[in-house]
């Protein structure tokens, strides 16, 4: 096989293989969140299992303690460790749209809030 012949080979396999990297879309990683939505995962650093969540605008206590959150939504959420109820307990982080915690605490509830 001649040289060239195996340059472009090589080429066209590396192509192939970066190319294919570009064709999962971003959703599908368990370490981001989709756009348009807020996820809380059970580990720090989003890892653990991922709950991804259609948001309006409200108080809600959560059914399990999320040790990181994205929010990815156009509203302002609350981070709560809740106690007695919504608004009730430690807030532990304020997340304007596009951002997120990575290690903020047992966050047990959230309040979301229109910008």
């Amino acid at each position: 096989m001649s040289i060239l012949r195996k340059s472009l080979t090589l080429a066209a396999v590396t192509g192939a293989l970066v190319g294919g990297a570009f064709v999962t879309p971003a959703a599908a990683d368990p370490n981001t969140c989709p756009k348009g939505y807020a996820c809380g995962w059970t580990g720090a650093n989003r890892t653990g299992t991922r709950h991804v969540n259609s948001l309006t605008p409200g108080c809600y206590p959560l059914e399990r303690v999320n040790r990181s959150v994205s929010n990815q939504t156009s509203y302002r959420v609350e981070l709560w460790h809740i106690t007695t109820g919504c608004n009730q307990g430690t807030k532990l982080a304020t997340l304007k749209p596009g951002t997120y915690a990575d290690n903020p605490g047992a966050v047990t509830g959230i309040a979301v809030y229109k910008i």
